[in-house]
């Protein structure tokens, strides 16, 4: 480091570089901001300041390079094979990369190889299968910035799948709908802070929430893109449309200019070479059910709370799925359950079927297990980069399609029953592919040995010269090693010089004398002769126009192709769909779970509820069901201890809810569910860090958002509310909370609490029903039944629970002493102001409440 010039790129003068530095110079001029990977032969190489971010990040040895009168510069490199690791380690830092590849080959350059940046991969840019997760989508967005209204233009697209929707949202949906899909990248306006003491200029920042900010990767574009005009033009050229009538939708107006961003965005990142999107599609929150942030995470949709992990969550317990199609599906399902009662019973039909028909769910199965990411692979097709291996791939997956609709030729429902009819333009274009592709292509598609004989006829008679030219160089062995009497004599190739003659030291002096020398090694002489130079320069050039006119007719072949990206994109849909009722049906069969009854009233009756994570968890047949009952506007309480089970059994229900509106069945012995239109959760809490918030005021703001959201249609989670201050405020916040929700909502509720307290609230109100979980004790010891059965709890248990949980001998011992003074102290402070004829009641804060 000592001896390297570390000065930026911007402050350098190209005038003191060498030609190839200045050329790197004037590429990273058009490209700040990001890692250029600048290629040079079998490496991508990274000077100056990206080579000392590049070393420190990817771990690599910085080393030098000679930059002429500017001594020697940073320089750090990667393998090109080997780039796909190092470009998602970088991406997943949060980099930007941009990739500057050689557009000539060196050997017939003339001087300065020509290079271009050919695109720029950013977090939410990704196309290159290797780079993504296969089961989840990977989403760019846009928000915009509205001044006169409280709703913000949302667009996000997949372009790995051509996926393209918009709405327009509240402040508070914009953040629920960001934590549903997880962008991976988010683009936005920026907005100046307030100025600082003994600040000039203003600090900007993304014009996003604090939350989102904080936990999602922003990227900040210029004012310009986001102007109405620019930002709706750019949308016209990627969709080849004069007007945006076409599209159907003036309301979403917002919607389409944070499209037109995410547009803007990917023809700078791309170079102009957009993939093909699916038709931009507006949608409503409201046709879905309403999970806020705080409900999808306590809830373990997709990963788990504690370590973010896959395993554990809900996803995990019903994935079944076969192809990653299927998987992304569900995960979208899972985190957007309907609110359409057709829909849901169209999917239970579909589930239905599949369980009643064994044979006909492992032939499926079998199936699918044949057929890759069609969805991807279209979009490789329509950006240019598909080679030939996706070509075989996608051609073994469309072979499939005529079985699949054989075996699903007699279902009823109609999300089976798609593959019925042959559609004669995709099997001519899979019986195209092969005739076309090699059965086994190399990865790169200019180096040849790509394209089938019988596709092109001067590609053949060049072939046909380099295959008869490996039968005319064992013919010249043979005549050779007859003419000089050498046996040991043997004709090969290197890459540095060329054909050759290989001869032992031993037998030199029987060499004819037309051989000329061309190298020695330290065991033989290598010899050519006039004949065989000949030769090679014949196969050389056919080798390179062989090489040269295949890639030019796969270009063509690929480009021809893209003919059929929207039928196949609609061929993956359908997969993925009859992929995820398989998965479905495969999950009720294997743990026991029922077809619910799902319906318009306000009815919530779970029979032997399971919860479908933690049973999958236990040895089989020891999770405890439980029943629920609760008729909107019903709330029930629920005591009893700390592990009781209060929690498991809260989102047990909750889940169930989720499974039901996806159009699962669930893990129940039977269920009858009135259809819920958004769900809630205040279930835990921790500071809040990113907005300085601290634990009982995320708890507060939290209960105050459900409270001004949530309807009578509604499905409420509430543990512990009021825990965070003092008692008296606790109980209070937590009894009026409960009166609120019975009186003024009417959503169906669950409310854990260790506030006993609040049990005496059935006797005002009616609609307000005590229940607790059981438990057995023997002396000191209690054993937790997990059962919930009415009534309320009158104790806590902390002591025991603590002596559970591992709490040194003499704590227990002294908490058990404190305790027993405190009830005594009590019990005598009561006895004196009875003597006294004190009011008891001003002591008794539940009794206090009842009275007002």
């Amino acid at each position: 480091m000592n001896n390297l010039n570390l000065t930026k790129t911007c402050d350098i003068n190209p005038e003191h570089a060498t030609p190839m530095m200045q050329q790197f110079l004037q590429i990273k001029k058009q490209h700040q901001g990001v890692i250029l990977f600048y290629r040079m032969g079998d490496f991508y190489e990274m000077f100056f300041e990206d080579a000392v971010l590049g070393a420190k990040e990817l771990e690599l040895t910085l080393t030098g390079r000679d930059g002429g009168r500017l001594g020697r510069i940073p320089m750090a490199g990667v393998p090109h094979k080997a780039a796909d690791n190092y470009i998602a380690r970088l991406l997943e830092k949060g980099h930007k990369v941009a990739i500057c590849e050689q557009m000539e080959d060196a050997a017939l350059a003339k001087g300065l190889v020509e290079r271009k940046v050919v695109k720029t991969i950013t977090a939410g840019t990704i196309t290159d299968i290797n780079l993504l997760q296969g089961s989840k989508n990977n989403y760019l967005a846009a928000v915009t910035n509205v001044q006169k209204s409280c709703k913000r233009g949302f667009a996000y697209v997949d372009i790995s799948t051509g996926e393209f929707k918009i709405s327009t949202l509240g402040y508070d949906q914009l953040i629920s709908e960001i934590n549903r899909i997880e962008p991976s990248e988010i683009l936005c306006v920026s907005q100046k802070r307030e100025i600082k003491p003994f600040q000039i200029v203003p600090e900007e920042h993304p014009d996003l929430p604090e939350t989102v900010i904080a936990n999602y990767n922003c990227t900040v574009r210029a004012n310009a893109a986001f102007y109405k005009e620019t930002a709706l033009e750019k949308i016209k050229q990627a969709f080849n449309i004069k007007s945006l009538e076409a599209f159907g939708f003036p309301e979403y107006t917002e919607g389409l200019i944070a499209a037109g961003v995410i547009i803007d965005y990917l023809l700078e990142t791309q170079q102009d070479n957009l993939p093909k999107f699916d038709v931009i599609t507006p949608y409503e929150t409201g046709s879905f059910v309403a999970i806020d942030s705080s409900a999808r995470r306590n809830l373990e949709l997709v990963q788990t709370v504690r370590d973010n992990k896959y395993e554990g969550s809900l996803m995990w317990a019903v994935n079944k799925t076969k192809t990653n199609m299927g998987a992304r599906l569900l995960r979208k399902w899972i985190q957007q359950p309907l609110q359409d009662i057709n829909e849901i019973k169209q999917r239970y039909c579909a589930v239905e079927e599949l369980i009643e028909n064994p044979k006909i769910r492992t032939d499926v199965a079998n199936l699918l297990d044949k057929v890759y990411d069609i969805e991807r692979l279209a979009t490789k097709i329509s950006n240019n980069s598909a080679n030939g291996r996706d070509f075989i791939s996608l051609r073994d997956s469309l072979k499939v399609l005529p079985l699949f609709g054989n075996i699903l030729y007699n279902t009823k429902s109609p999300l089976l029953n798609k593959f019925s009819e042959k559609d004669e333009k995709i099997s001519d274009f899979t019986a195209l592919i092969d005739k076309t592709i090699v059965e086994e292509p190399p990865i790169s598609i200019k180096e040849g040995n790509l394209i089938k004989r019988g596709v092109h006829e001067e590609l053949d008679y060049l072939k046909s010269l380099l295959c008869d030219g490996q039968e005319w160089l064992a013919d010249f062995e043979k005549r050779e090693k007859e003419r000089s009497g050498i046996k040991s004599l043997k004709v090969g190739y290197s890459k540095v010089f060329g054909y050759f003659i290989e001869i032992t030291h031993a037998n030199t002096a029987q060499v004819p004398n037309d051989y000329i020398r061309k190298q020695t090694l330290t065991s033989a002489e290598r010899y050519i002769t006039p004949e065989l130079k000949q030769h090679e320069n014949e196969i050389l050039s056919a080798g390179s126009k062989s090489a040269e006119l295949e890639y030019h007719t796969f270009c063509n072949f690929r480009e021809y192709s893209k003919e059929f990206v929207d039928a196949i994109r609609d061929i993956a849909k359908s997969l993925a769909v009859l992929d995820v009722m398989l998965s479905f049906a495969q999950t009720a069969v294997e743990y026991n779970y029922v077809k619910p009854v799902i319906d318009k009233s306000r009815d919530l009756v779970i029979e032997e509820g399971r919860h479908p994570v933690i049973e999958q968890l236990l040895p089989l047949g020891s999770y405890v069901p439980n029943d629920l009952d609760i008729t909107s506007p019903m709330l029930m309480i629920l005591t009893g201890p700390n592990m009781a089970g209060k929690s498991t059994f809260m989102r047990q229900n909750a889940l169930i809810i989720i499974l039901a509106q996806i159009g699962s069945f669930v893990p129940a012995k039977s269920a009858r569910i009135g259809i819920v239109d958004k769900i809630f959760t205040r279930v835990g809490a921790v500071d809040d860090l990113s907005t300085g918030q601290s634990t009982f005021m995320v708890e507060m703001t939290e209960t105050a958002s459900i409270l001004n959201s949530a309807t009578d249609r509604s499905f409420i989670l509430l543990d512990e509310i009021g825990r965070g201050t003092s008692t008296y405020d606790g109980v209070a916040i937590a009894w009026s909370v409960a009166e609120h929700i019975t009186q003024n909502i009417g959503a169906r509720t669950i409310f854990a609490t260790h506030y006993h307290e609040l049990n005496i609230m059935c006797e005002k109100h009616p609609e307000i029903r005590n229940f607790r979980m059981t438990i057995s004790e023997n002396e000191d010891e209690i054993i937790f039944l997990r059962k919930v059965v009415p009534g309320g709890a009158s104790r806590s248990y902390g002591i025991q629970v603590a002596k559970m949980a591992g709490l040194p001998a003499s704590v227990i011992a002294r908490s058990q002493q404190l305790m027993t003074k405190m009830q005594k102290d009590y019990a005598a402070q009561i006895s004196t102001k009875k003597r006294n004829n004190s009011e008891v009641q001003a002591d008794t804060p539940q009794l206090s409440l009842f009275i007002e």
